[in-house]
């Protein structure tokens, strides 16, 4: 197969359409999966691909509110969805390799390949119990609690955050990410930072953000979009924070959407465009809309619907479903799932792009979080073994479980037609 030198070979695999094909080729012969493993090719070929989304998590009904009046379904804990097409089988994603089985554990927020979990329940100190996982390598890493802990503190949220870029362009890993808490401390609002590194060292740091809103100011959590957290506070105020940097900064919204806000009905939010893109909508009375965020950092009106129009033909539609404010039950990236303000559940999805309507799923909590494939690639160890094996002796191979995390995501990934 040496009949392309090493330059020429990286350019042809740069153009590789995804990263699934990528493992795939590293396992055509040692020349190529030489090329592959280089740092130099990985940090170029992330640079021009975006990441592959293997699907999405959520912690159906169980953690739904109850606003709806409607009794929640037990689970075996959160829910994968996987993307369509689905580029990985979905049982390589199971959280059961969790401390106590994943009934036990809810998804808190995710970024990359990475979940943020905490259990249900009060840990030490009044800090519930936290854990980072890769579902598809089945590794975990629980959160140590936060130094000083007590009874003057009170934790309010927790995110994922991007550790170091290492060598393969990677901002976060299993050995390389950061926990970020929102805290009181006494009268003092805080952020400490877990960090984890690549060599396993741990550090915590802490500094006050006061700055973003004093203890007295109310802060109402909209969402995730485009790696950022966003929170509304009043006057039209947006608080972000960037999953990139651990940073915190603020935004407007234009003067004409406050006629629309109500902070105690919970009729915003934000959610992800399929362009990557943030999106805040508002549902007043029977439209909701929808406003992008440019690069200037301004917020424009980009769609506006009826909602009582865009559900008229679906199945089960009465026109006395509007007679109420629609709630919302679940954002995801380019969708929202609605339902009457009544007592009756009659869930329905607003595509972001088209505005238009169809029936969804009442039962998948607030958010939907993504898990894409995790980068670097492990490389198949051993040359076209998937070439030569049959699927039967891959699959007795597999039911051994005698696999290394590395090598389980690789079969995870390149035996996905076979198994």
């Amino acid at each position: 197969m040496d009949v392309m030198n090493d330059d020429a070979l990286r350019l042809v695999l740069e153009r590789v359409d995804s990263h699934v094909s990528l493992i795939r080729a590293a396992a055509v012969c040692r020349q190529w999966r030489r090329a592959v493993a280089d740092a130099a090719f990985l940090r170029r070929f992330r640079s021009l691909h975006a990441p592959p989304v293997a699907g999405y998590f959520h912690n159906g009904s169980l953690y739904r509110s109850a606003v709806m009046g409607v009794e929640a379904k037990p689970r075996d804990g959160p829910v994968f969805v996987p993307s369509s097409p689905p580029s990985v089988d979905a049982r390589h994603f199971s959280l059961d390799f969790l401390p106590n089985g994943a009934g036990s554990w809810a998804v808190h927020d995710s970024r990359s390949s990475l979940l943020l979990m905490d259990r249900a329940g009060i840990g030490a100190g009044g800090l519930r119990d936290w854990l980072v996982c890769e579902p598809l390598t089945r590794r975990y890493t629980m959160v140590p609690q936060l130094p000083d802990f007590d009874e003057s503190c009170r934790c309010l949220e927790a995110f994922l955050i991007d550790g170091d870029t290492d060598k393969a362009g990677g901002c976060i890993g299993m050995s390389n990410f950061r926990v970020l808490y929102m805290l009181f401390r006494g009268l003092a609002r805080q952020a400490a930072v877990f960090a984890m590194g690549e060599s396993g060292s741990i550090s915590w740091s802490e500094k006050s953000i006061d700055y973003i809103a004093t203890r007295w100011q109310f802060i109402y959590h909209l969402g995730l979009a485009g790696g950022s957290w966003y929170f509304y506070m009043i006057d039209r105020t947006l608080i972000i924070l960037d999953g990139s940097t651990g940073e915190f900064s603020r935004s407007q919204l234009p003067i004409t959407v406050t006629q629309d806000l109500n902070m105690w009905r919970y009729n915003f939010c934000i959610t992800e465009g399929r362009d990557s893109k943030p999106r805040f909508f508002t549902t007043f009375g029977d439209s909701i809309k929808v406003f992008m965020r440019l690069c200037s950092g301004d917020w424009v009106l980009e769609k506006r619907v009826m909602l009582s129009e865009a559900t008229r033909s679906l199945p089960g539609y009465h026109a006395s479903f509007f007679n109420h404010p629609p709630i919302i039950l679940t954002r995801g990236v380019g969708f929202i799932i609605l339902s009457p303000g009544s007592e009756q559940l009659w869930p329905f999805s607003i595509d972001l792009e088209t505005m238009e309507a169809s029936p969804a799923a009442g039962d998948m909590a607030l958010m939907v979080y993504r898990c894409e494939l995790p980068w670097p690639p492990a490389l198949p160890a051993m040359q076209c073994q998937f070439c030569r094996e049959t699927r039967r002796s891959i699959r007795k191979w597999i039911g051994t479980g005698r696999m290394s995390a590395g090598s389980r995501m690789s079969f995870a990934v390149c035996s996905m037609t076979v198994l």
